[in-house]
């Protein structure tokens, strides 16, 4: 529309080119079509909004008469700087009360003159277009006021909050069925143990799908280059970021994410070369295998109290024919191994399930070999000083009895238990915190860039589609007491001391 009116004005088409951006390239692969839709949409609404917002406030009180009579005053200005606006027009846009149309055709009167072509003639144009505009929005708005007030406009509004009523009161319910836990630990093998959750996981086999072989977080360190993620991001625009980014190739990826995380665990732990490794609660092995192949001489023993994660584990190490390393059910708190049999003992991520967390670690310890390396990565809640508020204690109540988890502890507790054995030295501590938090979200994300085994899982059992909610509010839920500093990240680490 404004190139149009310019041309009635006689502009000339060196003047006619509005285009901030060249064309973009014409790309071939998916990813790169994708990423030019997602960012055409993103520029068009920041567009649309940067110019309605910004006409507003430019205008003031877009249908009062000061308002108009401002814009007035200063398309007469521009006129008459330009030289091609005859000082008699200014009365046109000296009284308030003058209609818009007046204002209007001043402001194209301005632009037929010989001065037209400058650059203030053309901003005179503007001005008094979004004056036109504000004051067609205040018209319209009454008219709306007006009709509200006959009866079909009551009946549609009576019906729009009743409506709206509705929808309040269902979403409300539905908080409160998010909000409400529903899976409490269960130290039995029944229902909410730990065995029976990885068990059900295991055969849908939705977390191997998204997540891969590694069942645990990732890291994104430094977290500072992170392109597709901003720990400040509120849900929405954390998604819409983390979708640019996805689309373009620069975030990045779930699954590498989590082997760097073994290889970054792997050289803070200084293992050196160990030749017996036991890895605590090993899901379906992929930290296993991942030892196993770098460790080729090193003969490797995950454990898990899952028999379905045991029988999977194996499998995959059949595949990729991986022949030093092996699975078994073992309780982590009762192992049948003998003392000082380990040159490594790694817990990543077990001890959020262990009901006594000391016994956790006296047993790792007990079957660590001296001079051997204990390296456990676990999720931990804050210290307990200051005291925990109320809402601090509702939210860690949700999060352990949503995902079935005894209770957790800090990072300098762990610590403690490390040094309370009295067997251990050289204990350290470390917040893995920001490294691993774009983890939660990215775990939410991929099921939303591809929906299609969730989906083909919820038409086979329509209440999975239930669990598959509560397990993406439990992970916003986790990413939310990561960031407040309620949950932490724990690494802890210690070398077993020498016989006397």
């Amino acid at each position: 529309r404004c190139t149009a009116i310019c041309r009635r004005a006689g502009l000339r088409d060196q003047d006619e080119s509005f285009d901030l951006m060249p064309a973009p390239r014409v790309g071939t692969q998916r990813r790169r079509r994708e990423a030019r839709l997602v960012g055409a949409l993103f520029l068009g609404i920041s567009a649309t909004l940067c110019i309605s917002f910004g006409s507003l406030s430019w205008c003031g009180n877009f249908g009062s008469p000061s308002g108009s009579a401002d814009v007035g005053l200063r398309v007469r200005d521009a006129g008459s700087e330009a030289g091609g606006l005859p000082q008699a027009s200014g009365s046109l846009f000296a009284g308030a009360g003058e209609a818009p149309q007046l204002r209007s055709a001043a402001a194209a009167a301005a632009l037929t003159s010989p001065g037209s072509r400058s650059g203030i003639a053309r901003s005179a144009l503007s001005a008094s277009s979004v004056t036109s505009f504000g004051s067609s929005l205040w018209r319209h708005g009454g008219y709306v006021w007006a009709w509200l007030g006959t009866p079909q406009g009551q009946k549609w509004a009576g019906g729009f909050a009743i409506g709206v009523f509705v929808v309040w009161m269902i979403l409300g319910k539905i908080k409160d069925w998010l909000d409400t836990p529903s899976r409490p630990y269960s130290a039995d093998n029944n229902e909410n143990s730990v065995r029976s959750e990885y068990d059900q996981w295991t055969k849908e086999g939705v977390v191997e799908h998204y997540w891969g072989e590694h069942i645990h977080m990732g890291s994104y360190a430094p977290l500072y280059v992170q392109k597709g993620y901003s720990k400040d991001d509120s849900f929405l625009w954390s998604f819409i970021r983390a979708t640019y980014g996805h689309l373009t190739g620069t975030y990045k990826d779930f699954i590498s994410a989590k082997l760097d995380f073994s290889r970054e665990m792997l050289q803070w732990a200084n293992a050196g070369a160990p030749k017996k490794i036991l890895d605590v609660g090993c899901g379906i092995g992929g930290t296993s295998r991942f030892l196993a192949k770098t460790f080729p001489q090193a003969e490797v023993t995950g454990i898990t109290l899952s028999p379905e994660q045991a029988k999977r584990a194996a499998d995959l190490a059949k595949k990729a024919g991986l022949k030093n390393v092996k699975f078994e059910v073992v309780n982590a708190l009762d192992m049948y191994f003998a003392d000082d049999t380990f040159d490594l003992v790694w817990g990543c991520e077990s001890g959020e399930h262990m009901p006594d967390k000391q016994k956790y670690i006296e047993e790792m310890t007990r079957v660590l070999a001296p001079g051997g390396r204990l390296a456990v990565a676990t999720w931990c809640e804050r210290d307990p000083e200051p005291p925990f508020t109320a809402q601090e204690l509702k939210d860690l109540k949700y999060v352990y009895e949503e995902w079935s988890h005894p209770y957790f502890v800090s990072i300098n507790q762990y610590g403690k238990f490390m040094e309370n054995t009295g067997k251990l030295e050289n204990v350290s501590t470390d917040d893995w915190t920001d490294q691993t938090l774009p983890s939660w979200r990215h775990s939410i994300w991929v099921g939303v860039w591809s929906p299609w085994y969730w989906l083909k899982l919820t038409l086979q059992r329509p209440k999975a589609f239930l669990g598959f909610l509560r397990d993406a509010y439990c992970l916003e839920k986790f990413h939310q007491g990561m960031k407040s500093g309620l949950l932490r990240y724990g690494m802890i680490k210690a070398t077993k001391k020498h016989s006397a």
